[in-house]
C-alpha cells in the first residue's frame, strides 16, 4: 500500500475495497455508491481572491460561482469548493489531477507553477509506470499531477 501516501488515502482505498473487516456477501455485491459520481470536494482557503487566481487563471479551471465565503470550479466534471476558513491545510487530503504522460507540468511551469517534489513513480507497468508531482495551492492544499508515462523501448 506504499501508493497511498497518506492516512486519509489509505483509510478512503481501504473503504472503497469493503476494508479488511467485511464479510464475503459484502464484497461480492456492490454498495449503494458502487455507481454514484463524486460530486464535489471541498478545501479551506484562507484568502479566496488569491485562490480564484490561482485556481482559474494558473490551473486553468472554469470558476462556476461565487457564494458568500465559498467559490466554485469545475475540476473535470467534479465540483471543486473552497470554502473560507482557518483550518491549516494539512498532508492528510491531496487532489490528483489526471495527467497522462505528464504532459501539463510544462504548460503549469511556465504560468509559474513550482512544483514541490520531482516526479515520483508510485507503480510500474511492463510498458509504463504510473507517476506523480506534487505542488500545492497558495493556502498550502495539496495537489498533484498523475498518469500514466509511457518507457522507452530499450536498446
Amino acid at each position: 500500500m506504499a501508493f497511498f501516501r497518506s492516512a486519509a488515502g489509505l483509510a478512503l482505498a481501504l473503504a472503497m475495497m469493503g476494508g479488511a473487516a467485511s464479510t464475503a456477501q459484502a464484497a461480492d455485491a456492490p454498495g449503494p455508491l458502487a455507481s454514484a459520481k463524486m460530486l464535489q470536494i471541498t478545501l479551506p482557503s484562507h484568502d479566496l481572491d488569491r485562490s480564484i487566481g490561482f485556481y482559474r487563471d494558473v490551473l486553468g479551471l472554469k470558476l462556476l460561482f461565487r457564494v458568500p465565503g465559498a467559490v466554485f470550479f469545475d475540476a473535470g466534471g467534479v465540483r471543486l469548493r473552497l470554502d473560507l476558513s482557518q483550518i491549516a491545510p494539512g498532508r492528510d487530503n491531496e487532489l490528483y489531477f489526471d495527467d497522462p504522460g505528464l504532459k501539463l507540468a510544462a504548460a503549469l511551469k511556465a504560468r509559474g507553477m513550482v512544483f514541490t517534489t520531482p516526479v515520483e513513480v508510485v507503480q510500474r507497468t511492463e510498458t509504463s509506470d504510473l507517476s506523480i508531482q506534487d505542488f500545492a495551492d497558495p493556502d498550502g492544499n495539496q495537489l498533484a499531477l498523475m498518469g500514466q508515462v509511457a518507457r522507452r523501448a530499450g536498446p
